[in-house]
């Protein structure tokens, strides 16, 4: 409901002016509150108009990526971000303005930075930042890029002040949370559209293919998906090539009892040797089968396993695990636990009898006995002349068929039916917190998602080394604002994911709107949703409403 509301003049001169106000509701305060919506012009002591109010209007310009920006704002006031990258950059507060603008765009839109400058002044940023919008160039983003990291080419030495950066976000975000000393570290291939790159190599592809692409090697924590580290590496090089890398640097860093969570393929036990050398404690699934692991995950019976003390829930059902402590890689003490998926378990069981009934009893042309003999396989008579572990079901013999079933093979493989192993070298955790430590890596893979989607990573046309390792500083960054915004909202709104808030506050323009010192600029009147997801994320309170 409006009404007009009449305000004697503040200037010093005698005079009346005129507004329009609505009453509203404040959530919040719960109580009602006034706001002006317009200026209506000056008038009597009675509010009768004298005239109409005198404008001059030059145009309107709408950022329509202004919700988004402000969403993340909060998450760069509170991580300090603009002084710790002033003092970690050793650069002056504009040139720190401008290196959050590069990060902003990289959680946004996305644009080159040829179209920087255009893309900072019309949105919230210069307000926001306190920067000066009208001398922006293309230069000054990229002179922001070379203060992260720059490439001497009289020496031939790269000076990569983002480490520093990344090291400084890091200390700032884990004095503000109770993380528990858990991280996940994994790899992701990115294409590479361009000529030369040193990092550019073939390697395995989105789709599974061969193509050119560049590495990135991140380690975030365990719980809130917070970045410790950010690193491009060779398109080449293995996963498991890079742990010693990674490894290394955290521990240069000062980071101490970690606990680190890595993809299977990552998995060696030169590896698990690394990373117990560094002091760090490691959980993964464990690699293959043989004599030993065979054992390990028979050693408890169905009945013994499958017990209600044993269950895990997962959103697919649950699981049922079980842990013991043996000596493995090398190590003489190791946690082991045992885990049975039990609808994997009735898979492989029907699966495999009916393979075998089909084998024994059923009348098989050439064609279905190579495809069952591939399926079955045939054990490996050399290493089973030697006593070693030859997966398979069936064993040479003579005969049309060629082969015939092992029983003794069956079973064992009806023993470890839909088992498998998780390992610890951390000896505190039982069964189920060791399965829930190596799910939860889903995460990480969320990341990669986030980083190729939202975060605008691929594909990558950068040339030269030192924009490879300044682009990984600005997306450790921009997923650090990610992860902590992400954390905010959980906390208010718990219901709500950030990609919904996202799409929700995409409908908040930034407006600018007047001429000359009479310019005005903010966001049109909020929905009352919108408004619940800004006050849930803190940025209100940077919000002049026009």
């Amino acid at each position: 409901m409006t009404f007009r509301k009449v305000c004697p003049s503040h200037n010093g001169y005698p005079g009346y002016y005129a507004y329009e106000y609505e009453s509203y509701y404040d959530p919040k305060l719960k109580r009602a509150r006034q706001r002006m919506v317009r200026y209506l012009g000056p008038c009597d002591k009675e509010g009768n108009l004298l005239r109409p109010p005198r404008s001059r209007f030059e145009g309107t310009t709408t950022f329509l990526s202004g919700g988004r920006l402000l969403a993340f704002y909060p998450a760069v006031v509170e991580l300090r971000l603009q002084e710790l990258a002033r003092r970690a950059l050793q650069v002056d507060e504009e040139v720190a303005a401008h290196f959050v603008a590069l990060v902003l765009n990289q959680i946004s839109d996305g644009v080159a930075d040829e179209h920087m400058p255009e893309w900072a002044q019309a949105g919230p940023l210069p307000h926001l930042l306190s920067f000066p919008a009208d001398d922006l160039t293309p230069e000054t983003f990229k002179r922001v890029r070379s203060s992260l990291c720059a490439l001497s080419p009289k020496t031939n030495t790269m000076t990569d002040r983002g480490v520093e950066l990344q090291k400084a976000l890091t200390r700032a975000w884990r004095s503000r949370t109770r993380e528990r000393p858990g991280v996940y570290y994994d790899v992701t291939k990115v294409d590479y559209h361009g000529w030369a790159n040193p990092l550019a190599e073939p390697g395995h592809d989105a789709n599974g293919g061969i193509s050119m692409v560049i590495g990135f090697g991140l380690v975030v924590s365990e719980r809130e998906h917070h970045p410790y580290l950010c690193q491009p590496l060779p398109g080449s090089l293995h996963d498991s090539v890079s742990v010693e890398d990674v490894v290394t640097v955290l521990r240069e860093r000062g980071y101490r009892k970690l606990r680190l969570v890595m993809d299977r393929g990552m998995l060696s036990q030169e590896n698990v040797e690394l990373v117990r050398g560094a002091g760090y404690h490691l959980v993964g699934l464990v690699r293959g089968w043989d004599w030993e692991t065979i054992a390990l995950a028979s050693r408890w019976s169905e009945e013994e396993m499958e017990r209600h003390e044993n269950a895990v829930e997962t959103s697919r059902g649950s699981v049922y695990t079980r842990a013991m402590t043996v000596p493995l890689f090398g190590l003489p003490k190791v946690r082991v636990a045992v885990v049975v998926n039990p609808r994997r378990k009735m898979e492989a069981r029907e699966a495999r009898d009916l393979a075998l009934l089909e084998w024994e009893k059923g009348t098989l042309s050439k064609e279905r006995i190579e495809e069952l003999r591939r399926e079955l396989r045939v054990q490996n008579p050399k290493l089973r002349a030697k006593k070693r572990y030859a997966p398979g079901l069936l064993i040479k013999s003579a005969g049309r068929r060629g082969a015939e079933v092992d029983p003794e093979a069956v079973e064992r493989d009806r023993a470890r039916d839909g088992r498998f192993l998780i390992f610890s070298t951390d000896l505190s955790l039982n069964g189920p917190e060791m399965y829930e430590t190596y799910f939860a890596r889903d995460g990480i893979e969320k990341v990669f998602r986030t980083g190729k989607g939202e975060l605008h990573l691929e594909p990558i046309r950068k040339q030269r080394l030192d924009r490879m390792y300044a682009s990984a500083t600005v997306l450790y960054t921009a997923w650090l604002l990610w992860s902590w915004t992400e954390r905010t909202l959980k906390r208010k709104l718990p219901k709500m994911s950030l990609a919904e808030a996202l799409r929700l506050l995409e409908k908040v323009p930034w407006v600018r709107t007047g001429a000359g010192k009479s310019v005005r600029e903010g966001v049109p009147r909020l929905s009352g949703k919108q408004e619940e997801v800004l006050t849930a994320l803190g940025a209100t309170r940077y919000l002049p409403v026009v």
